[in-house]
């Protein structure tokens, strides 16, 4: 990745985050106020998430800003797992809101209660809908701008909010319009139901990039297709791609002809670089030339099996 794609990427990342802050404090703010005024336990929740989430906001922040630092001594393949830890700091703390609202919720199930300045509370519901709104949509265009993971765990929360805020709005109407008590409670489970979605969207995005998972099936294919659209390579093995952030990093063994010279060797390896940054931009890419039928005893060491000989022609 060049400099300057590297530099927009994480300006991107970092516009994104400083909405969702600048986003979280306002809501979390104006639903304190909704709650006090209304007692209602739906808008609690609502208020819960929107604490958790100016918290997260400020951790992704943090983590986007620590992952776009380049390289260093002590870091050499760079900080871009900085986003997928601060993932994890966002999960934990969402899992204790969830808790939290559940726990309330069930409570007013058990013991409803009418609410109180129920138009002020449909006012800042809808003030946060709105908000959430234009939120999500700068989040969007962000994460197709960087690929940052923050940024988009992030995105996946606050869509999980727009649904839950909606369903509170829904419910103060029950309760304020038809006296239905328990429709309060039951929209706190439902706030309760997509934090816990949250924090199963934060961990299945960050968990594989800090255990190093592969990449998918078919983008290795893919990977492995590149490589032998090349005349003069006779193969590949020893294939091994994780991601970190939006990098992904990709190292193989290329098979050439024993008898090319190591300039020429070179020069097909250059191609096969070019080819592969194309269609993956950002990778971090480690080519080892091989001689074509060179046996290796760590070959099956993280071996990707290739189906592209079986393969029937169409």
């Amino acid at each position: 990745m060049t400099g300057n794609a590297k530099a927009d990427r994480a300006k991107w990342a970092r516009i994104a985050t400083l909405w969702s802050v600048a986003t979280a404090f306002i809501l979390a703010s104006a639903k304190a106020v909704a709650w006090q005024q209304s007692g209602s336990v739906a808008i609690l929740g609502s208020l819960a998430d929107s604490f958790l989430d100016l918290l997260s906001s400020a951790i992704a922040f943090i983590g986007v800003r620590m992952a776009a630092q380049p390289a260093d001594a002590n870091h050499r393949f760079g900080h871009d797992k900085a986003e997928a830890i601060s993932s994890l700091v966002q999960l934990v703390l969402i899992t204790g809101s969830a808790v939290f609202v559940l726990v309330e919720s069930i409570q007013r199930l058990m013991n409803p209660q009418p609410l109180l300045n129920t138009d002020f509370a449909l006012g800042i519901m809808l003030l946060s809908l709105a908000l959430t709104v234009v939120l999500v949509s700068v989040q969007t265009y962000a994460v197709r701008k960087s690929g940052s993971m923050a940024t988009e765990s992030d995105r996946a929360h606050y869509v999980g909010d727009f649904i839950g805020n909606a369903g509170t709005l829904f419910a103060v109407i029950l309760v304020s319009q038809f006296g239905l008590l328990w429709a309060d409670g039951v929209a706190g489970l439902i706030a309760a139901g997509f934090l816990f979605w949250s924090v199963w969207e934060i961990s299945r995005r960050a968990l594989p990039q800090l255990m190093d998972e592969e990449l998918s099936d078919d983008e290795r294919y893919r990977i492995e297709r590149l490589v032998l659209e090349d005349e003069e390579v006779f193969g590949l093995h020893a294939l091994r791609t994780r991601k970190a952030g939006s990098t992904p990093y990709i190292q193989f063994h290329l098979e050439l002809d024993p008898e090319i010279s190591l300039r020429h060797a070179h020069e097909i390896a250059a191609r096969v670089d070019k080819r592969l940054r194309e269609e993956f931009p950002g990778a971090d890419l480690i080519i080892h030339q091989d001689l074509s039928g060179m046996t290796e005893s760590h070959d099956a060491f993280g071996q990707f099996e290739t189906v592209i000989e079986e393969e029937e022609p169409a």
